[in-house]
């Protein structure tokens, strides 16, 4: 090869520190293990070390191999295959100087100054090269067919005819299993986001997949895509019951959110953090990589440690206003680029049918079974001391793969675990026109419908409906990092309004607003939750909705399937469709509301697989199996059906089995037991709770008060408020002293530690000089009004108590978002609650709050023509549902189902 090479030997040097360093990576945890068990004698750390190497080079590392000999034989077929592969990229290259010449005016006598390895491996070594020549021309070598490049290239020939501006694509020149395309040159200042947003809709409308941010570059011509293996990406392989058509897994893969262009975040429960890999995603400097690498502790001495290497990762939903005008920026330039190309394809859809139809023809694409940081996971656990020393182990480990394709075809899993012994990302392929899943030349599985069938029938059901839908996931993508307003208990005055100042103008705006009637707007919501509603992934569960989804509790808002959570899911919406539809005698809304909780009720009663799956969601109130039961519990209310009732009863025992086992995080109104009893308390009237169970509850908000946690906060949802609400419940059901003085202490707390110099109580106890007041019911004053109302009534807390709240929150701003949890129809609400007792003190407040932002007029202004996620979400607390549900209670009062109380 030297005659190839510019300076061969630096060039040997280059790949030999390349290799060194993939050795150092497969062995240096057992090098690690190895030299710790050696006998010390009088050698200092540094000398143990030093002989410890030099006995390695001795020997050949033949005690080593003899210690390790799973990790050893994996380690020199790895280096053995990147060498072969190494070679062949040489020798490929200049198998084709002439085709290379006429291509991309590389002269075929410029020599190689280096070959630049990188990314994944596949196919016993081979990853893709960029190889740079002696006048500095660049050349990226691909060691699979770039039949996908070459189509997309011809492609955007194609279309460029037609579209209203042009797009770029890379050169290529295909060889069969390998080719060569030109080099992006990248221009991280020519961020034109209405240029992504027209390819964004390209990319969703070639069913894309994998489109993160290095597959696709920053050019001076705009973004370019330069990984287009993963174009007319097919669905996940399935066996067993077959996934619906209409499932809402399969929309969400299938839109313009799954193509990976947009915002998208990585992250796992255990761990905190997220990575944003989407290709138009926010990243800086501080961003790091999805994939976890070693840190190594004591280099060069005997107490050398490896270790997994921390990510420091802001995981904090953004405050900064700052940002959240940078977002929103680029979240319009997408869409109004993503409308433009829709629109123009779809004056021309035959056209580009047509198109794309002859440029793809021939095309060899990849099949993503798994993502490649599941694959990388695994290659760093097996190179673990033990599974390099036992074959079984290493065997076991790598059986987990299946646990990763639990409902897939086994040969895919099969095939998986032979590549990842080999040390390669696994890798399947298939064409364009049809049905066979392969591993080089072996077929090892199959799918129902080509790529090509699969793309005619999308572009054939395509209309201006689904532009809409798919801007909808665009914004939901883009909001997902911002938090919700003054969730910390800081005032936003964008949107808070102090309500004596702005009355009139509000009332104005009421009055100016389209003329619909109460009916007409319950309706209008009716029809957008009914209208968007999907299959699970099978036809026999609930149905559900896609919107905004928690990640692992406070790690963002992602779109995603609804689960059965009554905070955001599925159930919130269904119940909120029982009540509308009995209103309107909607038969479109009960129908809904009706597959919801009767494939719900057949789940609990039936005992089976899926009602193991919905237990792992917890019990928690908003967060788990607790809020579907009580959703299922009221409507079985609304819609008079005994068996929801009783069905939800019955279950009870089932989620309550381990109640008195030890939770730190009992008293939280979310995701905590406390909610949960309650709930089960208003459904179940002869419900009581033991006095061991009692005394345990007394026992634990005395180690919380004893913690006196400076983040604890004084709200219903997470604080003080929370225990005072509780127990206040608790003792109306089943009176007690002990209770009595638990309520009065938690009381004391607050009124101590929590008011400000001027009368409110704040979310924190010290805040020092900047405030912490907020309205809301989830941290603020209405939520604490609703608890101090129970105390009241349950005649522990004196009348003058709740009246001081009612004041503190005609003194404050008022949140004017209407949703229930941190917006101004939680407040609403919980005012009307408290008017049962309190008619005259609340009857100014509530006329003017329901006159101006809680008008039926301003909520659906807002639902209607909002860019937020609360317009964006069919859920309950913070979304569509939840302004359905008040505004059919705003027109019968009759109605007393709250998840604010948890009434029903």
């Amino acid at each position: 090869m030297d005659k190839h090479l510019v300076e061969p030997q630096s060039f040997k040097k280059v790949i030999c520190e390349l290799f060194s360093q993939i050795a150092f990576s497969y062995l240096i945890r057992c090098f690690a293990e190895q030299i710790k068990k050696l006998p010390r004698g009088s050698m200092n750390s540094k000398s143990m070390y030093d002989n410890y190497t030099q006995n390695l080079m001795d020997t050949k590392f033949k005690e080593f191999a003899g210690i390790y000999p799973v990790i050893w034989g994996r380690c020199n077929n790895l280096l053995e295959n990147r060498a072969i592969a190494l070679k062949n990229t040489i020798h490929l290259t200049q198998k084709h100087r002439l085709e290379i010449e006429k291509t991309f005016k590389i002269s075929s006598s410029s020599r190689i100054v280096s070959v630049e390895t990188g990314g994944d491996t596949h196919n016993n070594g081979s990853s893709v090269s960029i190889i740079t020549f002696e006048q500095g021309e660049k050349l990226v070598f691909k060691p699979r067919s770039v039949s996908g490049e070459l189509g997309y290239s011809n492609f955007i020939r194609e279309i460029n005819q037609f579209i209203s501006q042009k797009m770029p694509s890379i050169t290529v020149v295909d060889f069969g299993s390998y080719g060569f395309t030109s080099f992006g040159e990248i221009n991280q200042e020519k961020k034109d986001m209405f240029q992504a947003g027209r390819l964004a809709c390209l990319m969703y409308l070639l069913n894309a997949s994998d489109m993160h941010y290095s597959n696709i570059l920053w050019t001076n011509e705009g973004p370019l895509p330069i990984d287009l293996e993963t174009l007319f990406h097919p669905s996940r392989i399935r066996t067993g019951i077959p996934e619906s058509k209409r499932s809402a897994y399969r929309a969400l893969e299938k839109s313009v959110y799954g193509t990976g262009v947009l915002p998208i975040s990585l992250g796992k429960k255990s761990s905190n953090g997220t990575v944003d890999v989407g290709f138009t995603g926010i990243r800086d400097q501080n961003s790091v990589s999805p994939f976890r690498t070693f840190d190594i502790k004591d280099g060069f001495s005997s107490n050398i440690k490896v270790v997994w290497k921390k990510q420091t990762v802001d995981n904090d939903l953004s405050t900064d206003s700052n940002l959240e005008a940078v977002i929103h920026e680029r979240c319009d330039q997408i869409i109004d680029g993503f409308s433009n190309f829709f629109m123009d394809i779809l004056r021309q859809k035959e056209l580009f049918i047509k198109s794309v139809l002859k440029s793809f023809s021939n095309t060899k694409l990849r099949y993503i079974h798994n993502m490649t940081y599941r694959y990388e996971q695994l290659l760093r656990i097996l190179t673990d001391a033990e599974p390099s020393r036992n074959m079984d182990t290493a065997h076991a480990l790598l059986s987990r793969l299946g646990i990763l394709s639990m409902t897939s075809d086994v040969n895919l899993v099969i095939s998986e675990c032979k590549q990842i012994w080999n040390g390669d990302i696994p890798y399947f392929s298939i064409d364009f026109q049809g049905t066979e899943v392969s591993c080089g030349n072996n077929v090892v599985s199959s799918i129902a419908i080509s790529p090509k069938s699969e793309f005619i029938s999308k572009m054939e059901n395509l209309t201006k409906d689904e532009l809409n839908k798919q801007i909808k996931l665009i914004r939901l993508a883009f909001v997902a990092k911002l938090a919700d307003p003054h969730v910390d208990g800081n005032i936003n005055i964008e949107e808070t309004k102090f309500i004596e100042k702005e009355r009139h103008k509000e009332l104005d705006i009421a009055r100016n607003k389209d003329t619909l009637k109460n009916r007409e707007i319950i309706s209008w919501f009716t029809n957008s939750l009914t209208t968007t509603l999907l299959d699970d992934r099978y036809e026999h569960l609930p149905k559900t909705w896609i919107g905004p989804v928690a990640r692992f509790g406070s790690q963002g808002w992602t779109p995603g399937v609804l689960g059965y959570d009554l905070y955001s899911g599925r159930v919130g919406p269904a119940l909120a469709l029982a009540v509308a539809g009995k209103i309107l005698s909607n038969d479109a809304a009960l129908k809904v509301s009706y597959d919801v909780f009767e494939k719900s009720a057949e789940i609990l009663e039936g005992k089976n697989y899926e009602l193991r799956n919905l237990l792992l969601s917890g019990i928690g109130a908003f967060s788990g199996v607790s809020g579907l039961l009580w959703t299922l519990y009221a409507a079985g209310d609304v819609i008079g059906n005994k068996k929801w009732k009783d069905v939800a009863v019955n279950s009870w025992p089932i989620l309550h089995h381990s109640l008195d086992v030890e939770d730190n995080n009992f008293f939280d109104m979310i995701t905590g037991k406390s909610g949960s009893i309650v709930m089960r308390y208003h459904m179940q009237k002869d419900f009581k709770l033991s006095n061991d169970m009692i005394d345990k509850c007394i026992s634990n908000a005395y180690s919380k008060i004893n913690v006196n946690d400076a983040k604890t906060t004084s709200g219903l949802a997470h604080g003080y408020s929370q225990l005072l609400w509780f127990f206040a419940v608790v003792n109306q059901n089943q009176e007690k002293s002990e209770i009595k003085r638990v309520i009065q202490e938690i009381d004391s707390i607050i009124c101590n530690k929590y008011i400000n110099d001027g009368g409110i109580i704040e979310t924190y106890k010290d805040g020092g000089k900047e405030e912490h007041v907020s309205s809301s019911w989830c941290n603020g004053l209405a939520g604490i009004l609703i608890a101090y109302h129970e105390a009241y009534k349950s005649g522990v807390l004196p009348r003058e108590s709740v009246l001081n709240i009612i004041e503190q929150l005609k003194r404050i701003s008022i949140s004017r978002i209407p949703v229930l949890c941190h917006g101004s129809l939680g407040i609403v609400e919980a005012l009307q609650y408290v008017s049962e007792s309190f008619p005259e003190e609340t009857a100014e407040i509530l006329l003017e709050i329901n006159s101006t932002f809680c008008s039926p007029e301003f909520i659906f202004d807002y639902y209607k023509n909002g860019k937020g996620r609360y317009p964006l979400s069919p859920g309950l607390m913070a979304g569509q549902s939840g302004a359905l549900l008040h505004l059919c209670k705003y027109i019968n009062p009759e109605i007393k189902i709250s998840p604010l109380t948890l009434d029903i």
